[in-house]
Formats: structure tokens, sequence, C-alpha cells
């Protein structure tokens, strides 16, 4: 797994804004079993894990002005 995502595999375990969105492109890899989700992420490609960062960074941005104070302050 390329260095410069290691800080998103975790992504593949839950979404850190609580609820994830219906559309979201990691959620039928969070109900694969433990070993399948990681076989999965060390097997894309960077170019296709730089899509689901991508993906996860714009769905951050877009939610960051939903989200309450209180919640913003322990994330």
């Amino acid at each position: 797994m390329a260095r410069d995502h290691l800080d998103y595999y975790g992504l593949i375990f839950g979404c850190p804004m609580g609820l994830e969105h219906e559309d979201c492109v990691y959620k039928e890899l969070r109900n694969k079993p433990l070993g399948e989700r990681v076989k999965f992420i060390g097997s894309i490609t960077k170019e296709e894990r730089s899509v689901l960062v991508k993906y996860h960074k714009d769905c951050i941005a877009r939610r960051e002005n939903k989200v309450p104070f209180s919640r913003i302050a322990i994330l």
C-alpha cells in the first residue's frame, strides 16, 4: 500500500463522521469480512486509492458545514 494513503486505511472500518451516506463508496466494502477489506485495499492501484481518497475528502468537505461545533471539537 502506498505510504501516502496509510492515513486513509481506517476508512475501511468506519466513517469518521459517524453515519455514512447511502452513496458512500466505502459502504459495500465495510460490509465485507475484515480479511477481504484488507486484501482489497492492498490490491488496488495507487490511482484507484486516489479516487477513493478524493471521494472521502469531497464528502467531508460537503458535510463540514452540517456538523455541530461540539462534534468538530472532538474529531
